[in-house]
């Protein structure tokens, strides 16, 4: 091979080299080979996906590290020869020393002074917290459990909602005692009227003023999340005097959570739970107003399948309070399974019922309440299925309610439960009721069986959870002996299963607390 060959004298070997760095062909830079290329400026300060403390030294302006390692000689400028670093074919070492105006080649990067290091740490630092902190308080809504409290059946308070902005108004109290009213005339339920039926325009004009908003307010103890809750539905102005009808899951199985009442007018009260029934998912409300606008009830049992009904309430919320949905009756007299027990029949309707109409009327268009709606109530697997609760049927629940704040002949066992959470069956606990606490009156003290015992089946059905044990309890009457199968168990494994037979006891209003 000749000097021509090695030296390539069709190409000044110093092309390049009295030009400043950024003169050099693009793709490549001073002392490093191509291929190299670091990463485009980003704009961002210095790295925070890494610790303070990695080891290296200053940011070199080139990406994390691949493993090439710096050639001897960094001027070359040029790629690798195939046998490891060298010249390529044709040269690319400078003769004779280093190129004139760059006796050293490039200057090393400054070090970034220890000052800024930190100034800029903190600029970051502060910013991801802002950031974090925006992004948190814009897309979480008010701890919410779910609006009507009850998963299937609610969505939770929008943060922003009408809702919220009204919760600062000053409510209106004042319902003495436990608001029962043993002389009260409670419901009553009238025929149909003759004549022609109203259009949905006029009988929302009608019925309007009867409807209301329910707002409960959880406390985080309740809850299991640690946070305060609130659930929104719809109830029903059901006498002059104040008495509000809604669902009992609205209200959260509870006389103590705390419940305001939004009328259709805005004000706002401090409504007491006078009391509710679990069976048929009702419950009565008290606010302190008089010279309401009571809704006119009808009965169910003069309506035929096919006839057009209304559904108004407030889906999603008070922010959509007053909203009117449309259908047919489908289906009279409908049982539903593990809510029929106890013998009630259902409104089947094609109209919306959507989470937060829950204790709303369903009326027709004579304009008569006919049903009160509850969204928990559904068939599993269907949709464009809602139910109702006949009024002609709960007519005497309401009006227990309202007059001694429970319903008589209701049965229970004196215990207080809970579904077993899915942290237990992780320790080989089984489905069922997780037994909370117990009454002294209750038999399932003289039968031994103690709080952290799980009750798995019930008058020889197994139990999935609370409904399951309401709705057996339900077909029994006070008095009646059926037989439980209880587990106690360890969180450290094993466990054992006995069959103990209970007598039930009269509920009159020990569940409600």
């Amino acid at each position: 091979m000749n000097e021509k060959d090695w030296n390539h004298p069709e190409r000044d070997p110093w092309e390049y080299e009295d030009k400043k760095p950024e003169d050099a062909p693009t793709g490549e830079q001073p002392g490093q080979p191509a291929g190299g290329d670091r990463p485009p400026d980003t704009g961002r300060g210095p790295d925070t996906g890494r610790g303070p403390d990695t080891g290296r030294g200053p940011d070199t302006g080139r990406g994390p590290d691949t493993g090439w390692q710096a050639p001897p000689n960094p001027q070359g400028g040029g790629q690798g020869s195939p046998y490891g670093w060298g010249p390529p074919y044709g040269g690319g070492y400078p003769p004779y020393g280093p190129p004139y105006g760059s006796p050293y080649g490039p200057p090393p990067p400054k070090k970034m002074g220890t000052g800024l290091k930190v100034f800029l740490w903190i600029v970051g630092i502060v910013t991801v917290g802002l950031v974090s902190a925006f992004v948190l308080f814009a897309a979480q809504p008010r701890a919410a459990a779910g609006q009507d409290s009850a998963p299937a059946s609610s969505a939770p308070a929008a943060s922003g909602s009408q809702s919220e902005a009204d919760s600062s108004r000053p409510l209106i109290g004042g319902v003495k005692g436990d608001g029962t009213d043993a002389d009260s005339a409670g419901i009553t339920v009238q025929k149909k009227p003759s004549g022609s039926v109203m259009d949905a325009k006029e009988v929302y004009k009608k019925i309007i003023k009867s409807v209301v908003g329910v707002e409960t307010t959880i406390p985080a103890a309740q809850t299991g999340t640690g946070k305060t809750a609130e659930s929104e539905g719809t109830g029903i102005v059901a006498t002059k005097d104040g008495y509000i009808l809604t669902n009992a899951h609205v209200v959260d199985y509870s006389r103590s959570n705390s419940v305001r009442v939004v009328l259709h007018n805005n004000r706002e009260y401090a409504a007491k739970v006078v009391g509710f029934d679990k069976t048929s998912d009702l419950a009565v409300l008290k606010i302190n107003a008089t010279g309401l606008s009571p809704a006119v009830f009808g009965s169910a049992d003069q309506m035929e399948v096919g006839d057009r009904v209304i559904a108004i309430g407030n889906p999603g919320g008070l922010s959509f309070a007053g909203s009117l949905t449309g259908g047919y009756i489908s289906a009279l007299n409908r049982s539903i399974e593990s809510h029929s027990d106890n013998g009630m029949t259902y409104i089947q309707t094609d109209a919306a019922i959507n989470p937060g109409n829950s204790g709303g009327p369903l009326v027709s268009l004579y304009g008569q309440v006919i049903g009160i709606n509850s969204n928990k109530i559904v068939a599993t697997g269907y949709e464009g299925m809602g139910f109702a609760i006949p009024v002609s049927n709960a007519k005497n629940i309401i009006n227990q309610l309202i007059r001694h704040g429970y319903v008589a002949g209701r049965a229970r066992l004196g215990i207080s439960g809970n579904t077993v959470e899915a942290a237990y069956r992780q320790f080989g606990y089984p489905e069922g009721v997780m037994i909370k606490s117990i009454d002294d009156d209750s038999d399932m003290k003289r039968a031994g069986v103690k709080p952290g015992d799980v009750i798995t089946a019930a008058d020889g059905k197994a139990l999935s959870g609370m409904d399951d044990l309401y709705a057996i309890l339900s077909s029994h009457k006070p008095g009646d002996t059926i037989p439980m199968t209880i587990f106690t168990g360890s969180i450290t494994g094993g466990g054992q299963t006995r069959t103990v037979k209970i007598r039930l006891l009269e509920d009159k209003g020990e569940t409600q607390r």
